[in-house]
């Protein structure tokens, strides 16, 4: 018999992940590129042309699950990046263990939005491990001076890594990086 699920845990004890970020920077695309069809995407019509350009947006949690090889089995969340949907934001946070924050480092406020995702992410009581993911080309100098941003935000050693969200291999890394980082949690727990 299975032991009970802890709330970060799914059936069976199965982990979750997160994907936060603002609408457009590929939430969807990284489930989809990790999960393949084994996803349930939540994807409309996109109404709000003003807002983002793209023809679909995500309108509700999107859901998909990779297995990592034996029998061990990770839930992907993906959560609507408008600001409408913080009550979703809010309670796929409090049910996971992990978060990529998902950020375009080129955007003007894209330092603003991901402190304030970090920030929301550390309020729960047992703040998941947390990695931004650079999901827009940038250099490794723009990296470093966003996460001696988020540093200076108040946010410690933030690691920042640069990711094509479209890309199986890369989000795999990306993936086994948290995975690692929750490892090392655990260990000091």
């Amino acid at each position: 018999m299975m032991p009970p699920a802890t709330p970060a845990q799914g059936p069976g004890g199965m982990h979750r992940i997160a994907l936060l970020g603002p609408m457009g920077i590929g939430k969807t695309t990284a489930i989809h590129a990790l999960c393949g069809s084994d996803m349930v995407s939540t994807d409309v019509p996109n109404l709000d042309r003003v807002a983002h350009t793209k023809e679909y947006t995500t309108v509700g949690a999107e859901f998909g699950e990779i297995d990592l090889g034996d029998g061990e089995r990770v839930q992907l969340c993906g959560c609507p990046g408008q600001d409408r949907f913080d009550f979703m934001r809010q309670w796929v946070i409090s049910v996971s263990v992990g978060i990529f924050v998902m950020a375009d480092l080129h955007a003007p406020d894209a330092l603003e939005l991901t402190s304030a995702l970090l920030h929301e992410t550390a309020a729960v009581p047992l703040p998941p491990v947390t990695l931004v993911l650079s999901a827009r080309e940038a250099s490794q100098a723009q990296i470093e001076a966003f996460a001696a941003g988020l540093m200076a935000a108040g946010h410690g050693v933030v690691p920042v890594l640069p990711v094509d969200v479209r890309d199986r291999n890369q989000m795999l890394q990306a993936l086994g990086v948290l995975v690692t980082m929750l490892s090392l949690r655990n260990e000091s727990l």
